[in-house]
């Protein structure tokens, strides 16, 4: 059989997809089935203070928001998740802290999961509280004002719309914040 494989094309692209999914399977879809922890929200825990978890369902605002942030199709461009490579904790951290890795408990109460697939855009996995209402909003109207050379669009209909401007920038400051990792109480700004 193996020294078929070796002359066929066919009978090597066949095994090659045979290993490829069950690879697949076994890293993707089994995890999640077999530990119940990956459906439950993270408690941030303190032995002193007990749980101090700070992931919780989304507002009715938020909830708004995170309609826009899908209307708008900002999830094409933007990912939502800290991977495990050091420039990314790097990127998405505060002050000189690096951002802790994604969980999947981060994102139990997302439906869909707007991971991202392409990052042209930077990650917004721990922008949560990094920058104020005034700031998201003038970043909307003409983002390169704040960032010389950003590729992003500008989004002024939501710039100018006081109520859908004030739903997706609550739904940005959620993003990152069910973690308590920022360094002196940055969390809660």
């Amino acid at each position: 059989m193996l020294r078929k494989a070796d002359n066929s094309a066919v009978a090597f692209v066949i095994g090659a997809l045979v290993l490829f999914f069950i690879g697949g399977i076994l890293t993707t879809v089994v995890p999640p089935l077999v530990d119940a922890s990956w459906s439950k929200p993270f408690e941030n825990s303190d032995p002193t203070k007990g749980p101090t978890g700070k992931l919780k369902p989304y507002t009715e605002l938020e909830l708004q928001g995170r309609a826009i942030y899908v209307r708008e199709g900002c999830w094409y461009c933007h990912t939502q998740q800290t991977r495990t490579i050091l420039a990314d904790t790097k990127r998405s951290g505060w002050r000189g802290v690096d951002s802790p890795v994604s969980t999947p408990d981060e994102f139990v109460y997302d439906n869909p999961h707007m991971f991202g697939t392409k990052r042209t855009g930077p990650d917004l996995s721990r922008v949560g509280g990094k920058y104020d209402e005034q700031w998201h909003v003038t970043h909307f109207r003409n983002p390169a004002d704040l960032v010389p050379g950003s590729i992003m669009p500008p989004f002024p209909w939501i710039a100018a719309d006081p109520a859908e401007s004030k739903a997706l920038v609550a739904y940005l400051q959620t993003l990152g914040r069910a973690k308590d990792w920022r360094p002196d109480g940055d969390f809660e700004k």
